[in-house]
Order: C-alpha cells, then structure tokens, then sequence
C-alpha cells in the first residue's frame, strides 16, 4: 500500500480540478472539515478503504474509484452497481484499468493506491452534487448493516466426518466442534457422543478427562468399539499405575489397581501380540487381583520381555496355576468388545436418558445366520442400495478395525470410479460414509502409518485427491498432506504419486486462500529431493503472492523464499517472482521475541523440517530450541520436558514419546502439518493466545 504522503499527492490532484465547496487541498490545509461533501470519500482514501472521486471534464464527471484489495475493488463496485449505475451513471469502456493501461503521473499515484486497478465511470455534470449525496447515503447505510452470516446445518454424517479428520490431523478444536454440534442437536446416542469425546481426549492426552468422566461406567456397561476399551485402559494406567511402575513398586500398583478392578474387569481379557504395552500390563493386574494364575502365567509366557508382567507374575508364585478343565472363577465382563465371529454385532440399545433423541440408525437382528461380509462386499453392497447391511458391515468396521481386514484398499478405488454410483446422490453418499470410516478405522489409530497398510493409503490419498479437490475445507487439505507424509515415510519411492495428487489438489483450484497448504506440500516433496519438476508449481503460488502479499505471515515468507533457493533459483530471482526482498526479516518488535522465551522444543521425526525451523525460532526469539526425533521416552524427552513451550508435530511424532510429556500437558503445543512452517505457526499461534490471554 502508498504511504500517506502518495495518498494525499493523489487527493490533491482531484481537489485540484473541483470548483467552489468541492474544491480542497490536503497539502495546504492539512484536512477538510467534517461537512465537505466528499469528507466520506477523503477519509475512507486516507484510511486505505474503497472511495469514490470525481475528476470534472468539459463533457461530462469521471469518477474513480479505488480499492486496496482485490477483494474490496470487487464489493464496492457491486455496491455502485446497486446505488448508482446504470441510473446516474455509465460504465467506461475498459472500466477497470490495470497497470498496463494506466499512463502518466495520476495512473501511477492511482495503482499505488489501488494496486489491482481502478474502477472508472461517469456521469452528467448536473447530477454531480446528488451522487455525492447518494455516495454518502449509501456508505452510511453499509456501514450500519449487521455481519452477513450463512448458517449451514450440517448432517450428522458431516460431522462424523469432520470428528474423524479432526482426529487424524491433530485438529482438535475440529473434532470438539463436531462433537458439540451432535450433543447440542441430539443428532446421535448419548453412548456414541461420549465414545468420540473418549477417543478425543486420548488423542490429545488428557487423562484426566477420561477417568474422571462421570459417565463412563455406564458406557463401559454397553458395546464399546475397542479403540475406546483401549483409551480407557491406556488412561487409567497413566493415572493410578505408571508412576508405580516407574519406580519397580509393584505392590503398591496392586493395591492401586484394586480399587479399578470393577470398573475395568475383561476390558483386557485377550490383549493381541502387538497390543500396547500397558493394555497388557491392565491384563496382569487383572490376573493378580482376581488370582487368576493360570491366565497370568499366560501372560507372562506370551510377553516375557516385560519386566513388570513378570514381576506382576511372581508377586503369586503360591498360586499354583490350575488345570484348564477347573478355570479359576472371574468376574463377568461387562463389554462385548472382543472379536467376535460373526463381523455383524447387534448393538446394545443404550439406557433411555429423559431428555434424549436417539437417532442413531439401528442395525435389525435377524434369527438367520448372516454370512461374513468383508471390505471388497461393500462396492456391491453400495451399488445395489443394500443399506442394512451396508450399515451393520461399517458399525462391526468401527467396533473392530483390525478384523476387518481392508487389503490393498482396492474397494476404495472401485467405490469412486463406478459412475453408477458416483452419479446416484444417495449412492455417493452412502461411498463418502465408506471412506469416512475407512479414515477413522486405519488412519485415526495409534500405530498409523502402518508398513502393512501402505497400499491402502495410497488408494485413499488417490481417492481423496480427485473426489475432494475443488473443497475449500482448509482440514481436507491437511488430510491430503497427512496420507503424503505417510506414504513418502514409508517408502521414499512413491515420490511421484505424491506429487500427481499434490499437482492435481493445486490445480483444481488454484486459490489464495490455499497458498499456505501449496507452501506445506512442497516443502514436503522437496525434503528429499529437489526436483525441477515442482517449480513450475512454485512459479504458480509465487504469482498470486507477486499479486497480492498483504497478510503473509513471517513463517510463510520464510518458507516461500526457501523453497525458491532450495528449487535453485538465485537470491534476485527469488524475489522478482515473489515481488519483494523475501530474504528473513529483522524486526524488534516480532511478537516472538516479546514472549521472552529462553528454551523451547520440537519434537517431531522430520529431522530436517524441524531443524529449518529451529534456525527460525532461534533468530526470532534468541531462545534455545531443542529438538527430539527420538521413538521412545529418554534423555530428549526430558530435556524437551523442561522447554517453556513444546512444539509436538502431531504428524510426526511416535505416542511413546507423547507420553513423556504427561506432566507437562499445558506447555505442549500441537503442530498441525509436518512442515517448519508449520511447526512455527504453531508457536506463534500459542503467543497469539496468550496475548488474548492476557
């Protein structure tokens, strides 16, 4: 924008032309007075908002006006569109006038401040004293309209899916939002609400919140889906039992566990060779406390690498382990969320709350066998609007990911290229259900990505980039970048399928308002690598920020400019395209700096998106920043755990190590996206709050 001495040139020049009270010099007298007919218009210049001037001729008045913004240019000619033209006005021929129709020291001072071009029209020397009236008629009438606000309701199904994103993206403001909007609406069971707000607080580590829920007995009393079971478990390990174990005091976790044992009898009745360490740690207390020694030496066999199962084990050596035809009694469990035979489980109808509306769709029981049904059922299932089973298939799906084993995810792609489907609006909707629960059942799970489930992630990144690109849903573009990230982390090789999904996401709808996310992107594919291939993408966001720079943040300057010199342009190329000097700003008063941080730690596995944006926070801040790639708990994570802020890349970032930083919740940060701009988005975001804070 021009600084105020070019305004006032400007302004000068059209006073200039105007006879009697119209005519003004801000040169001269500084300002006009309040009742100048064109104060309204002066003032709205001078404040670097839309105005209208006039510019008399011999024939006739040509008005121009001006617009800071692409975006206001647009509204206020709208606006004249309604107020004045075509009834006491007419259009030029061009009417807007760009750079390259601008000629002479008036077209300059006009671009400087309009620098999207200005809108010109004209109008009869007689009516000039009415328009301006009119003008002023019309500002005040805007002024003092009330926020345009457009309230879409959306379904459950919708919010489902935004939960689900929200989970796999780290986005929890997101996932609290859809929960709200289900609770407050009475759009599902009260059972199903409290399940999401379980799995939302696990997400996000807050234990406390899980068992100290006042609910949830009487949810641990119905059908659970066994990533719930294990939260629970996980949660109330963490609470009563950790700490114990921390410190070889075994016994004194038994008697801790005592007290839970109602609670939580048979949610750990058969942990899977690969469960988490504290789930089978639940089963042994169990074993113990119940004086189930035959199941405890079980256990103790099948993971014998943990040492506090085997201490758990020989606090009971007097128990002889008893034949398997006399099994010692236990209690009875109160969950059916073990795997069962059959994939379709008949729910169990939730207690009657007075006041609730339940409109969960129930799944019919039937006295015939039901044949097993299995992911490659579900095109077919789809395409022959066999909704029943369709609807018990996905609920079995949700209670019990890993017994429904999804493949190669060629479903997926079968699901989104059968036109019979994709054409029929009931049929699409029912597919976008599909690949919701697909997302929620192998990409919102703890041991994401999965080696064995790479196949299956690039059929949903495919999927997703094509039925899903012309979204402006910022968090379905972070879902796009979070299955990219999986695939180029388990196999680099898939480079190029990366890149065609990225390409095809940016050009569906090459937009401003998606620079940040094509920022992320490339930073992503060129971690490894640096193609020449992806600068024609970079030359591609490089425009619109040439066009229009205001409002970039520090961290996406940084970040633009680098991915320039990391594509191999020099430092003058970089910024000619870019529109500026882009090369990393000084500024003593950088909010960053004033937070008066001294240590500060990320944690995150991309090692070198990490370090990039270490060397950022450093030079904003002057604070020492650590960073943690490690897998498990040790010397990082306390280091890290001692940070003012810990910046944890929830992308990127292995559960192990977030448990390390259990105490120290309310200094983590979560970063969205796996990039440094990212990671110090983050923390200026958490310094932005703070100051709203204060």
């Amino acid at each position: 924008m021009s600084d105020n001495n070019t305004i006032m040139s400007m302004l000068d020049m059209f006073g200039a032309r105007l006879a009697g009270d119209l005519a003004f010099s801000l040169s001269q007298n500084g300002n006009v007075s309040a009742d100048h007919p064109l104060a309204g218009e002066i003032a709205a210049a001078l404040g670097g908002k839309a105005a209208s001037l006039p510019y008399p001729r011999r024939q006739d008045v040509m008005w121009v006006t001006l617009g800071p913004t692409a975006e206001e240019l647009r509204r206020v000619i709208e606006d004249l569109r309604c107020w004045v033209l075509p009834s006491f006005g007419w259009e030029s021929v061009p009417s807007i006038v760009t750079e390259g129709g601008a000629s002479g020291q008036m077209g300059s001072l006009l671009l400087a401040q309009s620098p999207h071009g200005y809108f010109r029209w004209h109008s009869r020397p007689a009516d000039t004293n009415h328009l301006i009236a009119r003008l002023a008629t019309m500002r005040a009438v805007i002024a003092q309209a009330p926020a345009r606000q457009s309230q879409v309701r959306p379904t459950l199904e919708m919010l489902r899916r935004q939960f689900t994103l929200g989970l796999a993206t780290g986005d929890r403001d997101t996932a609290l939002h859809a929960i709200d909007q289900i609770d407050q609406r009475q759009l599902d069971t009260a059972s199903n609400a409290l399940s999401m707000r379980i799995r939302l607080a696990a997400a996000f580590g807050d234990d406390r919140a899980i068992v100290d829920n006042p609910q949830l007995d009487i949810l641990l009393s119905m059908q659970v889906p066994q990533r719930v079971v294990e939260s629970v478990l996980l949660a109330h390990h963490a609470v009563f039992l950790a700490d114990h174990e921390a410190t070889g005091d075994i016994k004194t976790a038994l008697a801790a566990y005592l007290p839970l044992c109602d609670r939580l009898a048979g949610l750990a009745d058969h942990p899977a060779d690969d469960a988490d360490t504290a789930v089978v740690r639940m089963a042994a207390y169990e074993a113990a406390v119940t004086e189930d020694a035959l199941r405890l030496h079980e256990l103790a066999n099948r993971f014998s690498g943990d040492t506090v199962v085997a201490a758990i084990a020989a606090s009971l050596t007097a128990i002889a382990p008893q034949p398997a035809s006399e099994p010692a009694p236990q209690q009875v469990a109160k969950t059916t969320a073990q795997p069962v035979a059959s994939p379709i489980v008949a729910p169990v109808e939730p207690p009657v709350v007075e006041g609730e509306t339940d409109r969960a769709e129930r799944v019919p029981v039937t006295a015939e066998p039901t044949p097993p049904l299995g992911w490659s059922d579900v095109p077919t299932l789809v395409a022959t609007s066999a909704h029943e089973p369709l609807a018990a298939f996905l609920q079995h799906a949700a209670l019990m990911p890993d017994a429904c084993d999804p493949g190669d995810g060629d479903f997926v792609i079968e699901l989104f290229t059968d036109s019979g489907i994709t054409a029929d609006t009931k049929k699409r909707a029912q597919a976008d259900q599909v690949l919701t629960t697909v997302i929620d059942a192998y990409v919102c799970e703890e041991r994401f990505p999965r080696r064995e489930r790479l196949t299956l992630y690039q059929a949903v990144l495919d999927i997703w980039s094509s039925s899903r690109a012309l979204s402006t849903d910022l968090i379905d573009g972070q879902l796009l970048l979070t299955m990219a990230d999986a695939l180029l982390r388990l196999d680099g090789r898939l480079e190029g399928v990366v890149a065609t999904a990225v390409t095809r996401w940016w050009e569906a709808r090459p937009v401003r308002s998606r620079l940040a996310w094509l920022g992320e992107a490339l930073e992503l594919l060129t971690e490894q690598s640096t193609a020449q291939d992806y600068l024609a993408v970079w030359y591609a966001g490089a425009g619109l920020i040439n066009i229009d720079h205001e409002g970039f943040s520090v961290a996406d300057r940084h970040l633009w400019y680098r991915l320039g010199r990391r594509l191999g342009l020099d430092v003058a190329t970089t910024d000619k395209a870019l529109g500026g000097d882009w090369q990393p700003l000084e500024s003593a008063d950088d909010p960053l700096l004033a937070a008066g941080f001294k240590k500060i730690a990320i944690v995150s596995l991309h090692e070198r998106a990490a370090r990039e944006a270490a060397a950022q926070i450093e030079h904003r801040t002057q604070a020492h920043v650590v960073i943690v790639t490690d897998h498990a708990a040790g010397e990082g994570t306390t280091s890290a755990a001692t940070a003012d802020v810990i910046l944890f890349v929830w992308g990127a970032a292995k559960h192990a190590v977030y448990r390390a930083f259990d105490k120290v919740r309310d200094r983590l940060e979560y970063v969205q996206g796996t990039g440094s701009a990212s990671i110090v988005r983050a923390l200026e975001r958490r310094v932005r709050a703070a100051g709203t804070e204060m």
